[in-house]
Protein backbone atom coordinates (compact mmCIF):
# COMPACT_ATOMS: atom_id res chain seq x y z
CA UNK A 1 0.00 0.00 0.00
CA UNK A 2 1.35 3.52 -0.67
CA UNK A 3 0.30 6.74 1.22
CA UNK A 4 -0.48 10.01 0.21
CA UNK A 5 -1.38 13.12 2.23
CA UNK A 6 -4.03 15.33 1.02
CA UNK A 7 -5.72 18.95 2.41
CA UNK A 8 -8.78 19.65 1.30
CA UNK A 9 -12.08 21.91 1.67
CA UNK A 10 -14.09 22.90 4.86
CA UNK A 11 -17.77 20.98 5.80
CA UNK A 12 -19.92 22.87 8.01
CA UNK A 13 -21.48 20.80 10.75
CA UNK A 14 -20.96 18.16 13.84
CA UNK A 15 -20.92 15.16 11.03
CA UNK A 16 -17.99 15.13 7.64
CA UNK A 17 -19.54 13.29 4.60
CA UNK A 18 -17.28 11.09 2.84
CA UNK A 19 -16.60 10.18 -0.70
CA UNK A 20 -17.37 6.99 -1.60
CA UNK A 21 -16.82 4.37 -4.17
CA UNK A 22 -18.84 1.40 -4.72
CA UNK A 23 -16.80 -1.95 -4.72
CA UNK A 24 -18.08 -5.05 -5.51
CA UNK A 25 -16.13 -8.39 -4.35
CA UNK A 26 -16.91 -12.26 -3.57
CA UNK A 27 -16.86 -13.34 -0.05
CA UNK A 28 -16.79 -17.08 0.71
CA UNK A 29 -18.56 -17.60 3.24
CA UNK A 30 -18.08 -21.18 4.38
CA UNK A 31 -17.17 -24.53 2.72
CA UNK A 32 -18.62 -28.26 4.06
CA UNK A 33 -17.73 -31.76 2.74
CA UNK A 34 -20.15 -34.96 3.12
CA UNK A 35 -20.08 -38.27 2.38
CA UNK A 36 -22.84 -40.43 0.66
CA UNK A 37 -22.43 -44.16 0.80
CA UNK A 38 -25.26 -45.96 -1.40
CA UNK A 39 -26.23 -49.35 -1.51
CA UNK A 40 -29.28 -50.71 -4.51
CA UNK A 41 -30.39 -53.35 -6.01
CA UNK A 42 -31.43 -53.18 -10.03
CA UNK A 43 -33.65 -55.69 -11.70
CA UNK A 44 -33.24 -56.21 -15.10
CA UNK A 45 -36.25 -55.65 -17.38
CA UNK A 46 -38.15 -58.09 -18.25
CA UNK A 47 -37.16 -57.64 -22.32
CA UNK A 48 -33.34 -57.56 -21.40
CA UNK A 49 -31.15 -60.61 -21.50
CA UNK A 50 -29.53 -62.70 -18.67
CA UNK A 51 -26.51 -62.25 -17.16
CA UNK A 52 -23.58 -64.16 -17.47
CA UNK A 53 -20.51 -62.12 -17.13
CA UNK A 54 -20.47 -58.33 -16.10
CA UNK A 55 -17.90 -56.24 -18.26
CA UNK A 56 -17.57 -52.85 -17.88
CA UNK A 57 -19.41 -49.92 -15.63
CA UNK A 58 -19.75 -45.89 -15.67
CA UNK A 59 -21.47 -43.50 -13.50
CA UNK A 60 -22.54 -39.81 -13.29
CA UNK A 61 -23.80 -38.04 -10.03
CA UNK A 62 -26.59 -35.40 -11.01
CA UNK A 63 -27.35 -32.61 -8.60
CA UNK A 64 -31.23 -31.98 -9.42
CA UNK A 65 -31.93 -29.20 -6.67
CA UNK A 66 -30.43 -27.38 -3.71
CA UNK A 67 -32.13 -25.87 -0.98
CA UNK A 68 -30.84 -23.46 1.36
CA UNK A 69 -32.38 -23.08 5.14
CA UNK A 70 -30.82 -21.67 8.49
CA UNK A 71 -27.62 -23.66 9.03
CA UNK A 72 -28.57 -25.94 6.46
CA UNK A 73 -28.04 -27.27 2.83
CA UNK A 74 -30.32 -29.61 1.55
CA UNK A 75 -29.24 -31.57 -1.77
CA UNK A 76 -31.43 -34.33 -4.05
CA UNK A 77 -29.93 -36.16 -6.95
CA UNK A 78 -29.15 -39.37 -8.45
CA UNK A 79 -26.68 -41.72 -9.21
CA UNK A 80 -26.92 -42.61 -12.98
CA UNK A 81 -24.87 -45.82 -13.76
CA UNK A 82 -24.59 -48.17 -17.32
CA UNK A 83 -23.17 -51.67 -17.38
CA UNK A 84 -22.21 -53.80 -20.39
CA UNK A 85 -22.26 -57.45 -19.90
CA UNK A 86 -22.22 -60.82 -21.63
CA UNK A 87 -25.90 -62.21 -22.42
CA UNK A 88 -26.46 -66.04 -21.97
CA UNK A 89 -27.84 -65.58 -25.89
CA UNK A 90 -26.62 -68.64 -28.01
CA UNK A 91 -25.02 -66.01 -30.53
CA UNK A 92 -22.88 -65.16 -27.60
CA UNK A 93 -24.13 -61.66 -27.58
CA UNK A 94 -23.98 -58.24 -25.30
CA UNK A 95 -26.22 -56.27 -23.46
CA UNK A 96 -26.53 -52.89 -21.48
CA UNK A 97 -28.12 -51.88 -18.74
CA UNK A 98 -28.88 -48.33 -17.03
CA UNK A 99 -30.37 -46.86 -14.20
CA UNK A 100 -30.91 -43.98 -11.88
CA UNK A 101 -30.19 -44.35 -7.74
CA UNK A 102 -31.73 -41.15 -6.08
CA UNK A 103 -30.64 -39.70 -2.62
CA UNK A 104 -30.81 -37.01 -0.66
CA UNK A 105 -28.87 -35.77 1.80
CA UNK A 106 -28.90 -32.99 4.35
CA UNK A 107 -25.37 -31.38 5.00
CA UNK A 108 -25.08 -28.66 8.47
CA UNK A 109 -23.09 -25.48 7.22
CA UNK A 110 -22.93 -22.69 9.30
CA UNK A 111 -24.53 -19.62 8.75
CA UNK A 112 -26.35 -20.28 5.86
CA UNK A 113 -29.51 -18.91 5.08
CA UNK A 114 -32.71 -19.32 3.12
CA UNK A 115 -32.00 -18.38 -0.99
CA UNK A 116 -28.45 -18.20 -0.20
CA UNK A 117 -25.99 -19.48 -3.52
CA UNK A 118 -24.21 -22.68 -2.95
CA UNK A 119 -22.05 -24.00 -5.40
CA UNK A 120 -21.53 -28.08 -5.05
CA UNK A 121 -18.92 -29.94 -6.33
CA UNK A 122 -19.74 -34.23 -6.59
CA UNK A 123 -16.75 -36.62 -7.19
CA UNK A 124 -17.63 -40.41 -7.85
CA UNK A 125 -15.39 -42.13 -5.37
CA UNK A 126 -15.68 -45.59 -5.85
CA UNK A 127 -18.53 -47.73 -7.98
CA UNK A 128 -19.17 -51.08 -7.83
CA UNK A 129 -21.24 -53.34 -9.60
CA UNK A 130 -21.84 -56.90 -8.88
CA UNK A 131 -23.94 -59.68 -9.99
CA UNK A 132 -26.21 -60.96 -7.46
CA UNK A 133 -27.97 -63.48 -10.40
CA UNK A 134 -28.55 -63.37 -13.51
CA UNK A 135 -31.80 -60.94 -13.31
CA UNK A 136 -30.30 -58.84 -10.62
CA UNK A 137 -27.46 -56.13 -9.77
CA UNK A 138 -25.78 -54.94 -6.63
CA UNK A 139 -25.28 -51.27 -7.31
CA UNK A 140 -22.68 -49.49 -4.62
CA UNK A 141 -21.01 -46.27 -4.92
CA UNK A 142 -19.57 -43.74 -2.52
CA UNK A 143 -19.95 -40.23 -3.30
CA UNK A 144 -18.08 -37.08 -2.07
CA UNK A 145 -19.81 -33.93 -1.94
CA UNK A 146 -18.02 -30.48 -1.79
CA UNK A 147 -20.10 -27.63 -0.87
CA UNK A 148 -18.92 -23.54 -1.24
CA UNK A 149 -20.89 -20.80 -0.32
CA UNK A 150 -19.89 -17.72 -1.85
CA UNK A 151 -22.03 -13.78 -1.68
CA UNK A 152 -21.47 -11.03 -3.47
CA UNK A 153 -20.61 -7.97 -0.81
CA UNK A 154 -20.49 -4.46 -2.14
CA UNK A 155 -18.30 -1.90 -0.17
CA UNK A 156 -18.81 1.55 -0.09
CA UNK A 157 -15.04 2.50 -0.08
CA UNK A 158 -14.05 5.82 1.45
CA UNK A 159 -12.20 7.89 -0.99
CA UNK A 160 -12.03 11.53 0.63
CA UNK A 161 -14.25 13.84 3.03
CA UNK A 162 -16.17 16.23 1.25
CA UNK A 163 -16.04 19.81 1.31
CA UNK A 164 -13.61 20.06 4.11
CA UNK A 165 -11.39 23.38 4.90
CA UNK A 166 -8.00 23.11 4.74
CA UNK A 167 -7.48 22.50 8.60
CA UNK A 168 -8.74 19.30 7.94
CA UNK A 169 -5.80 16.62 7.08
CA UNK A 170 -6.37 13.46 5.28
CA UNK A 171 -3.59 9.98 4.86
CA UNK A 172 -4.03 8.73 1.31
CA UNK A 173 -3.60 4.86 0.83
CA UNK A 174 -3.48 2.90 -2.17
CA UNK A 175 -4.62 -0.65 -2.19
CA UNK A 176 -4.69 -3.18 -5.08
CA UNK A 177 -7.64 -5.45 -5.44
CA UNK A 178 -10.04 -7.29 -7.36
CA UNK A 179 -13.71 -6.06 -8.18
CA UNK A 180 -16.09 -8.54 -8.83
CA UNK A 181 -17.54 -8.57 -12.27
CA UNK A 182 -19.46 -11.46 -13.14
CA UNK A 183 -20.20 -15.07 -11.59
CA UNK A 184 -22.59 -17.32 -13.23
CA UNK A 185 -23.04 -20.61 -14.82
CA UNK A 186 -24.43 -21.47 -18.07
CA UNK A 187 -25.36 -24.80 -20.08
CA UNK A 188 -23.46 -25.03 -23.96
CA UNK A 189 -24.38 -27.69 -26.05
CA UNK A 190 -21.56 -29.02 -28.87
CA UNK A 191 -23.12 -31.09 -31.70
CA UNK A 192 -21.04 -32.54 -34.42
CA UNK A 193 -21.07 -35.45 -36.98
CA UNK A 194 -18.38 -38.21 -37.25
CA UNK A 195 -17.34 -40.40 -40.08
CA UNK A 196 -15.68 -43.83 -39.38
CA UNK A 197 -12.30 -44.41 -41.22
CA UNK A 198 -12.31 -46.50 -44.11
CA UNK A 199 -10.33 -49.01 -42.71
CA UNK A 200 -13.18 -49.80 -40.01
CA UNK A 201 -16.80 -52.18 -41.17
CA UNK A 202 -19.92 -49.95 -40.87
CA UNK A 203 -21.78 -50.14 -37.28
CA UNK A 204 -24.19 -53.04 -36.84
CA UNK A 205 -25.01 -52.72 -33.21
CA UNK A 206 -23.29 -50.36 -30.70
CA UNK A 207 -21.84 -51.93 -27.46
CA UNK A 208 -20.55 -49.29 -25.36
CA UNK A 209 -19.20 -45.57 -25.81
CA UNK A 210 -17.58 -43.01 -23.44
CA UNK A 211 -17.20 -39.28 -23.57
CA UNK A 212 -14.55 -37.41 -21.74
CA UNK A 213 -13.63 -33.78 -22.25
CA UNK A 214 -9.38 -33.26 -22.40
CA UNK A 215 -7.22 -30.00 -22.72
CA UNK A 216 -9.97 -27.65 -22.08
CA UNK A 217 -8.73 -23.99 -22.39
CA UNK A 218 -10.92 -20.87 -22.21
CA UNK A 219 -10.21 -17.59 -23.58
CA UNK A 220 -12.03 -14.08 -23.48
CA UNK A 221 -12.65 -12.47 -26.55
CA UNK A 222 -14.78 -9.20 -27.89
CA UNK A 223 -17.16 -10.04 -25.38
CA UNK A 224 -17.12 -14.00 -26.05
CA UNK A 225 -15.75 -16.57 -23.81
CA UNK A 226 -14.72 -19.51 -26.07
CA UNK A 227 -14.35 -23.01 -24.54
CA UNK A 228 -11.70 -25.28 -26.86
CA UNK A 229 -10.22 -28.58 -26.35
CA UNK A 230 -10.72 -32.28 -26.84
CA UNK A 231 -13.78 -34.56 -26.37
CA UNK A 232 -12.35 -38.23 -26.78
CA UNK A 233 -14.45 -40.59 -27.87
CA UNK A 234 -14.67 -44.16 -27.41
CA UNK A 235 -16.87 -46.80 -28.97
CA UNK A 236 -17.18 -50.79 -29.05
CA UNK A 237 -19.72 -51.90 -31.52
CA UNK A 238 -20.19 -55.02 -34.18
CA UNK A 239 -19.60 -54.87 -37.23
CA UNK A 240 -21.86 -54.99 -40.22
CA UNK A 241 -19.70 -57.02 -42.17
CA UNK A 242 -17.89 -59.51 -39.53
CA UNK A 243 -21.01 -60.05 -37.52
CA UNK A 244 -19.05 -62.00 -34.26
CA UNK A 245 -16.00 -59.22 -34.70
CA UNK A 246 -16.09 -56.51 -32.72
CA UNK A 247 -14.46 -53.30 -33.77
CA UNK A 248 -13.23 -50.07 -31.61
CA UNK A 249 -13.12 -47.08 -32.17
CA UNK A 250 -10.85 -44.29 -30.42
CA UNK A 251 -11.08 -40.76 -31.86
CA UNK A 252 -10.21 -37.44 -30.28
CA UNK A 253 -12.92 -34.89 -31.31
CA UNK A 254 -11.77 -30.93 -31.86
CA UNK A 255 -14.82 -28.91 -29.56
CA UNK A 256 -14.94 -25.80 -29.60
CA UNK A 257 -18.60 -23.81 -27.92
CA UNK A 258 -18.69 -19.70 -26.91
CA UNK A 259 -20.99 -17.95 -24.78
CA UNK A 260 -21.97 -13.82 -24.54
CA UNK A 261 -19.67 -12.63 -21.63
CA UNK A 262 -19.26 -8.89 -20.58
CA UNK A 263 -15.87 -7.97 -20.99
CA UNK A 264 -13.11 -7.66 -23.69
CA UNK A 265 -10.14 -9.96 -22.31
CA UNK A 266 -8.58 -7.78 -20.17
CA UNK A 267 -10.45 -9.33 -16.81
CA UNK A 268 -9.12 -12.28 -14.68
CA UNK A 269 -11.21 -15.07 -15.27
CA UNK A 270 -11.78 -18.90 -13.47
CA UNK A 271 -13.80 -21.12 -15.64
CA UNK A 272 -15.16 -24.43 -14.57
CA UNK A 273 -16.19 -27.21 -17.09
CA UNK A 274 -18.02 -30.07 -16.76
CA UNK A 275 -19.24 -32.82 -18.99
CA UNK A 276 -22.98 -33.37 -18.00
CA UNK A 277 -24.63 -35.39 -20.13
CA UNK A 278 -23.53 -36.18 -23.81
CA UNK A 279 -24.99 -39.18 -26.45
CA UNK A 280 -23.44 -41.21 -29.34
CA UNK A 281 -25.90 -42.49 -31.90
CA UNK A 282 -25.29 -44.00 -35.37
CA UNK A 283 -26.38 -42.48 -38.47
CA UNK A 284 -26.74 -43.49 -42.20
CA UNK A 285 -24.27 -42.41 -44.96
CA UNK A 286 -25.28 -40.44 -48.10
CA UNK A 287 -24.94 -44.15 -49.80
CA UNK A 288 -27.39 -45.47 -46.85
CA UNK A 289 -24.20 -47.03 -44.67
CA UNK A 290 -24.26 -47.28 -41.35
CA UNK A 291 -21.20 -45.34 -41.23
CA UNK A 292 -21.46 -42.13 -39.73
CA UNK A 293 -22.41 -40.99 -35.70
CA UNK A 294 -23.84 -38.35 -34.30
CA UNK A 295 -22.20 -36.58 -31.23
CA UNK A 296 -23.64 -34.01 -28.77
CA UNK A 297 -22.43 -33.04 -25.15
CA UNK A 298 -23.89 -31.02 -22.59
CA UNK A 299 -21.03 -28.82 -21.01
CA UNK A 300 -22.25 -26.54 -17.72
CA UNK A 301 -19.95 -23.67 -17.89
CA UNK A 302 -19.45 -21.79 -14.67
CA UNK A 303 -17.33 -18.68 -14.64
CA UNK A 304 -16.02 -16.14 -12.77
CA UNK A 305 -15.00 -12.55 -13.82
CA UNK A 306 -12.29 -9.99 -11.96
CA UNK A 307 -10.98 -6.73 -12.91
CA UNK A 308 -7.62 -5.39 -11.27
CA UNK A 309 -8.00 -1.93 -9.56
CA UNK A 310 -5.62 0.43 -8.07
CA UNK A 311 -7.87 1.88 -5.44
CA UNK A 312 -7.10 5.54 -3.56
CA UNK A 313 -9.13 5.17 -0.25
CA UNK A 314 -9.45 7.39 2.59
CA UNK A 315 -7.06 5.53 5.75
CA UNK A 316 -7.20 8.59 8.34
CA UNK A 317 -7.59 12.24 9.07
CA UNK A 318 -7.36 14.79 11.57
CA UNK A 319 -7.82 18.45 11.97
CA UNK A 320 -5.70 21.11 13.65
CA UNK A 321 -8.50 23.13 15.38
CA UNK A 322 -11.16 20.35 16.29
CA UNK A 323 -11.55 16.79 17.54
CA UNK A 324 -12.26 14.12 14.88
CA UNK A 325 -13.87 11.12 15.50
CA UNK A 326 -13.09 8.40 12.84
CA UNK A 327 -15.42 5.34 13.16
CA UNK A 328 -13.56 2.54 10.57
CA UNK A 329 -15.78 -1.22 10.04
CA UNK A 330 -13.45 -3.68 8.81
CA UNK A 331 -13.97 -5.10 5.11
CA UNK A 332 -12.14 -7.77 3.25
CA UNK A 333 -10.45 -7.09 -0.27
CA UNK A 334 -8.78 -9.63 -2.42
CA UNK A 335 -5.73 -9.31 -4.14
CA UNK A 336 -4.78 -12.05 -6.79
CA UNK A 337 -1.55 -13.64 -5.71
CA UNK A 338 -1.01 -16.00 -8.76
CA UNK A 339 -2.80 -17.75 -11.69
CA UNK A 340 -0.63 -21.06 -12.73
CA UNK A 341 -1.39 -23.62 -15.39
CA UNK A 342 1.14 -25.92 -14.47
CA UNK A 343 1.69 -29.78 -15.97
CA UNK A 344 3.45 -32.97 -15.06
CA UNK A 345 3.74 -36.40 -16.39
CA UNK A 346 2.81 -39.77 -15.20
CA UNK A 347 4.25 -43.00 -16.60
CA UNK A 348 2.66 -46.51 -15.39
CA UNK A 349 2.51 -50.41 -16.48
CA UNK A 350 -0.68 -51.97 -16.02
CA UNK A 351 -0.68 -56.18 -15.63
CA UNK A 352 -3.56 -57.35 -17.63
CA UNK A 353 -5.44 -60.59 -16.11
CA UNK A 354 -5.85 -62.94 -18.87
CA UNK A 355 -4.41 -66.03 -20.73
CA UNK A 356 -5.48 -65.02 -24.34
CA UNK A 357 -4.42 -63.61 -27.18
CA UNK A 358 -5.04 -59.49 -26.85
CA UNK A 359 -6.27 -58.38 -30.04
CA UNK A 360 -6.87 -54.76 -29.55
CA UNK A 361 -6.91 -51.89 -26.76
CA UNK A 362 -10.43 -50.48 -26.84
CA UNK A 363 -10.41 -47.75 -24.41
CA UNK A 364 -8.00 -45.78 -21.88
CA UNK A 365 -10.55 -44.09 -19.56
CA UNK A 366 -8.90 -41.81 -16.62
CA UNK A 367 -9.35 -39.66 -13.95
CA UNK A 368 -7.42 -37.27 -11.56
CA UNK A 369 -9.09 -36.93 -7.85
CA UNK A 370 -6.92 -34.74 -5.26
CA UNK A 371 -6.60 -36.25 -1.54
CA UNK A 372 -4.53 -33.63 0.01
CA UNK A 373 -3.50 -29.60 -0.80
CA UNK A 374 -1.14 -28.22 1.80
CA UNK A 375 0.03 -24.90 1.66
CA UNK A 376 3.15 -24.23 2.15
CA UNK A 377 5.75 -21.49 1.74
CA UNK A 378 6.04 -20.52 -1.87
CA UNK A 379 4.20 -23.26 -3.33
CA UNK A 380 1.07 -25.73 -2.96
CA UNK A 381 1.71 -29.40 -2.05
CA UNK A 382 -0.75 -31.60 -4.22
CA UNK A 383 -1.45 -34.98 -3.40
CA UNK A 384 -3.47 -37.12 -5.48
CA UNK A 385 -4.24 -40.19 -7.76
CA UNK A 386 -4.56 -41.15 -11.28
CA UNK A 387 -7.37 -43.62 -11.97
CA UNK A 388 -6.86 -45.96 -15.18
CA UNK A 389 -9.42 -47.84 -15.88
CA UNK A 390 -8.78 -50.13 -19.70
CA UNK A 391 -11.28 -52.16 -21.84
CA UNK A 392 -9.64 -54.82 -24.14
CA UNK A 393 -10.73 -57.34 -26.74
CA UNK A 394 -9.07 -61.11 -26.48
CA UNK A 395 -9.09 -63.89 -28.51
CA UNK A 396 -12.01 -65.55 -26.53
CA UNK A 397 -15.45 -66.26 -27.98
CA UNK A 398 -16.87 -66.63 -24.28
CA UNK A 399 -15.88 -63.63 -22.86
CA UNK A 400 -14.08 -61.33 -25.72
CA UNK A 401 -13.84 -58.25 -23.92
CA UNK A 402 -12.50 -57.78 -20.34
CA UNK A 403 -11.67 -54.14 -18.28
CA UNK A 404 -8.96 -53.67 -15.66
CA UNK A 405 -8.92 -50.91 -13.19
CA UNK A 406 -5.45 -49.37 -11.36
CA UNK A 407 -4.52 -46.43 -9.17
CA UNK A 408 -1.59 -45.02 -9.20
CA UNK A 409 -0.79 -42.15 -6.59
CA UNK A 410 1.17 -38.63 -7.31
CA UNK A 411 2.58 -35.95 -5.66
CA UNK A 412 3.12 -32.31 -7.02
CA UNK A 413 4.28 -29.28 -6.01
CA UNK A 414 2.66 -25.80 -7.89
CA UNK A 415 4.92 -22.45 -6.88
CA UNK A 416 2.94 -19.54 -5.76
CA UNK A 417 5.51 -16.93 -5.30
CA UNK A 418 4.67 -14.86 -1.95
CA UNK A 419 2.61 -17.22 -0.29
CA UNK A 420 3.16 -17.64 3.46
CA UNK A 421 0.82 -19.21 5.04
CA UNK A 422 1.32 -18.66 8.75
CA UNK A 423 0.72 -14.79 7.89
CA UNK A 424 -1.52 -14.63 5.05
CA UNK A 425 -5.10 -14.71 5.40
CA UNK A 426 -5.00 -16.64 1.52
CA UNK A 427 -8.24 -18.82 -0.54
CA UNK A 428 -7.39 -20.88 -3.71
CA UNK A 429 -9.65 -22.71 -6.50
CA UNK A 430 -8.42 -25.89 -7.85
CA UNK A 431 -9.04 -27.58 -10.90
CA UNK A 432 -7.07 -31.27 -11.77
CA UNK A 433 -7.84 -32.27 -15.19
CA UNK A 434 -6.25 -34.59 -17.56
CA UNK A 435 -4.42 -33.01 -21.24
CA UNK A 436 -3.31 -36.23 -22.94
CA UNK A 437 -3.36 -39.76 -22.48
CA UNK A 438 -2.40 -43.14 -23.78
CA UNK A 439 -1.97 -46.61 -23.66
CA UNK A 440 0.72 -48.89 -25.73
CA UNK A 441 0.72 -52.67 -25.50
CA UNK A 442 4.21 -53.68 -24.72
CA UNK A 443 3.85 -57.53 -24.19
CA UNK A 444 0.57 -59.89 -24.12
CA UNK A 445 0.07 -59.05 -20.48
CA UNK A 446 1.40 -55.31 -20.01
CA UNK A 447 0.19 -52.49 -21.04
CA UNK A 448 2.08 -49.13 -20.76
CA UNK A 449 0.24 -46.05 -20.11
CA UNK A 450 1.16 -42.05 -20.55
CA UNK A 451 -0.85 -39.26 -18.97
CA UNK A 452 -0.17 -35.65 -18.38
CA UNK A 453 -1.92 -34.27 -16.00
CA UNK A 454 -3.45 -30.28 -15.38
CA UNK A 455 -3.30 -28.65 -12.03
CA UNK A 456 -4.76 -25.52 -12.22
CA UNK A 457 -4.53 -22.99 -8.97
CA UNK A 458 -6.28 -19.76 -8.35
CA UNK A 459 -5.04 -18.38 -5.34
CA UNK A 460 -6.55 -14.72 -4.05
CA UNK A 461 -4.74 -13.09 -0.74
CA UNK A 462 -8.03 -11.63 1.46
CA UNK A 463 -7.11 -8.08 2.55
CA UNK A 464 -8.11 -6.85 6.03
CA UNK A 465 -8.56 -2.99 5.84
CA UNK A 466 -10.74 -0.41 7.62
CA UNK A 467 -13.18 1.77 5.93
CA UNK A 468 -13.72 5.17 7.25
CA UNK A 469 -17.85 5.46 7.94
CA UNK A 470 -18.22 8.34 9.91
CA UNK A 471 -16.41 11.26 11.17
CA UNK A 472 -17.46 13.39 13.63
CA UNK A 473 -16.36 16.43 14.66
CA UNK A 474 -16.17 17.88 17.79
CA UNK A 475 -14.92 21.20 19.13
CA UNK A 476 -10.96 21.39 21.32
CA UNK A 477 -11.03 23.04 24.83
CA UNK A 478 -9.17 25.62 23.46
CA UNK A 479 -7.49 27.17 26.82
CA UNK A 480 -5.96 23.63 27.47
CA UNK A 481 -4.47 23.58 24.39
CA UNK A 482 -2.92 26.99 25.36
CA UNK A 483 -1.33 25.46 28.17
CA UNK A 484 0.74 23.59 25.94
CA UNK A 485 4.26 25.18 25.70
CA UNK A 486 5.04 26.92 22.67
CA UNK A 487 7.95 24.92 21.21
CA UNK A 488 8.51 21.08 22.32
CA UNK A 489 11.21 19.00 21.17
CA UNK A 490 10.31 15.52 19.89
CA UNK A 491 12.55 12.39 19.47
CA UNK A 492 11.67 9.84 16.97
CA UNK A 493 10.74 6.29 18.19
CA UNK A 494 11.12 3.23 16.22
CA UNK A 495 8.42 2.69 13.29
CA UNK A 496 6.79 6.24 14.13
CA UNK A 497 5.91 8.71 10.60
CA UNK A 498 5.98 12.37 10.77
CA UNK A 499 2.06 11.82 10.28
CA UNK A 500 1.57 10.54 13.37
CA UNK A 501 3.40 13.28 14.76
CA UNK A 502 2.00 15.99 13.00
CA UNK A 503 -1.61 14.77 14.32
CA UNK A 504 -0.49 14.35 18.00
CA UNK A 505 0.46 17.96 17.98
CA UNK A 506 -2.15 18.95 15.71
CA UNK A 507 -0.03 20.58 13.39
CA UNK A 508 0.25 20.26 9.38
CA UNK A 509 2.97 18.03 7.88
CA UNK A 510 3.43 20.76 6.20
CA UNK A 511 3.85 23.14 8.98
CA UNK A 512 6.36 20.09 10.63
CA UNK A 513 8.48 19.80 7.69
CA UNK A 514 8.88 23.63 7.28
CA UNK A 515 10.15 23.71 10.99
CA UNK A 516 12.31 21.46 10.83
CA UNK A 517 13.49 22.34 7.36
CA UNK A 518 13.10 18.79 5.95
CA UNK A 519 12.30 17.97 2.22
CA UNK A 520 11.52 14.28 3.22
CA UNK A 521 9.25 13.13 5.30
CA UNK A 522 11.57 9.76 6.19
CA UNK A 523 12.36 9.18 9.81
CA UNK A 524 14.82 7.59 11.39
CA UNK A 525 15.09 6.12 14.99
CA UNK A 526 16.55 8.68 17.02
CA UNK A 527 15.85 11.93 14.80
CA UNK A 528 15.01 15.00 16.81
CA UNK A 529 12.25 17.41 15.72
CA UNK A 530 11.37 21.17 16.68
CA UNK A 531 7.57 21.67 16.79
CA UNK A 532 6.01 24.97 17.52
CA UNK A 533 2.46 25.20 18.58
CA UNK A 534 0.52 27.13 16.50
CA UNK A 535 -2.85 27.15 18.74
CA UNK A 536 -2.90 30.74 20.29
Amino acid sequence: METDYLKTERTVGDTLECERQQFTVLCEKGRAVSQIALDDDYNLAEYKPDITKLIEQKGQVRIEEIKTEKDLVKLRGTLHFEVLYRTNLLDGGFGSVQGDIPFQETVHMQGTQEFDNVRVNTQLEDLSVAMINSRKLEIRALITLQLQRKETCVHALATNIQHADETVQTRMMQVEALELLEQKKDISRFRTELTLPSNKPGIQEMLWYSLQPRAIESRISDGQMEISGELFVHMVYRGEEEHEQLQCLEQAVPMQVSMPVDADGQELAWVHVRLAGGELEKAEDFDGENRMLRLEAVLEIEDTLWQERTLTLLEDAYATNRELRCDCEEVMLQKLLIKNDSRFRLQERMALETEDSILQICSCIGEVQVEDVTPMENSLDIAGILKLRLLYVVANDEMPMMTVEETFPFRESVEVPGLQPQLMNFSYELEAGIDQLTSTLLDPGQVECKAQIRLCVLMLEHIKMKNMEKIEAQELDLQQMRKRPGMVGHIVKKGEKLWDIAKEHRITMEQLMEQNERSKEELLPGEKLLIVNTIG
